[in-house]
């Protein structure tokens, strides 16, 4: 793999058997997606594979191929990062799926830097496949391993390090604070977030689909080596800020948080959870606290407390001669 994803963390949650299996439970019947090799194999459940139909430039019908358990267009799952083959080679795979019906096939969220990503693209190459980069983000992460938390704190920003860490005892004057994890009641703790985010969002964090499949996949993972933590701050026996992390194979996942926005001035709940979070998991054996792609509301705070960053590519391999004219026109067009 890479420095920024070392071997030790390979696969990550989101190519395990426990996360594909969890979006198959909670997407496989959706009636925009059809099932084109539905058996998921623990040993390579990446050989699990979907399709759906598109129309493109209002005129052509296309057949996308997609591995279980992304996200598509067709089935807004829950985002998964970090695609890897989990103990498939990349020309087993692609040379296996070349042999379903299918215009153009999406692999989203390879590490750039991978070996996977070269693999990946040498391979679809080499299978007469058009390797199109549809889009690109970066993954923030705190390097845990050969460091320490004084020596975090020291290294950010003066005012992230107010909010995420010199707030604290200003947090505690306010009340009787405590910190719980709520692990296994996932249901009270997504009552608690969802709330937080109708609040601040005007809509859940998870709701139908995704919140089975989230929840059969902490459920899953934690059978399997994972250690969910959802973390409730509660101040006055009133549950004011939550995390949603979960370690597994030495790196901890920040999935998701939650907070009373305006809860009092000057303080900022999120990030001074996170700063608790960080701070245990200096204590642990992880290589990396991962906050993940994606951005804040207000601002990208997720650069601000990083210590590293990586890119992620997000790929469609391309078989119909017909859309690599088009796409080829497109990109034309771009540039």
């Amino acid at each position: 793999m890479t420095d920024f994803f070392p071997s030790p963390n390979n696969p990550g949650i989101f190519s395990t058997f426990e996360w594909i299996n969890a979006w198959q439970r909670a997407w496989g019947d959706s009636e925009k997606i059809i099932p084109v090799v539905p058996f998921i194999n623990p040993e390579t459940p990446r050989q699990s594979l979907y399709s759906y139909q598109q129309k493109k430039y209002s005129l052509f019908s296309f057949t996308t191929l997609f591995p279980a358990g992304i996200s598509t267009v067709n089935s807004r799952s829950l985002r998964s990062e970090y695609f890897t083959l989990s103990g498939l080679a990349a020309d087993q795979f692609i040379n296996a799926a070349k042999g379903n019906v299918w215009d153009q096939f999406f692999i989203p969220d390879v590490l750039a830097s991978s070996d996977e990503y070269f693999q990946l693209t040498s391979a679809a190459k080499n299978a007469g496949l058009m390797v199109n980069i549809r889009d690109t983000s970066n993954s923030y992460a705190v390097r845990l391993i050969g460091s320490s938390f004084d020596n975090y704190l020291k290294n950010i920003g003066s005012n992230t390090r107010l909010k995420l860490y010199n707030k604290r005892k200003r947090l505690y004057q306010l009340g009787s604070i405590s910190s719980v994890n709520l692990w296994p009641q996932v249901d009270e703790f997504m009552i608690i977030l969802n709330r937080f985010h109708v609040e601040r969002w005007g809509k859940p964090c998870f709701e139908g689909r995704n919140l089975q499949q989230i929840t059969h996949f902490l459920q899953g993972i934690s059978l399997a080596g994972g250690a969910p933590d959802l973390s409730v701050i509660y101040c006055d026996g009133k549950p004011v800020s939550v995390v949603l992390d979960l370690y597994y194979r030495q790196r901890i996942y920040n999935i998701q948080s939650g907070y009373i926005e305006k809860f009092k001035d000057g303080i900022s709940l999120g990030t001074l959870h996170l700063g608790m979070q960080i701070e245990k998991a200096f204590s642990s054996d992880a290589y990396f606290y991962d906050f993940m792609a994606g951005t804040g509301k207000n601002s990208n705070y997720k650069k601000s407390l990083a210590t590293d960053v990586g890119n992620f590519v997000s790929l469609m391999l391309v078989r119909s001669p017909l859309l690599k004219c088009l796409y080829r026109i497109k990109d034309t067009m771009k540039h």
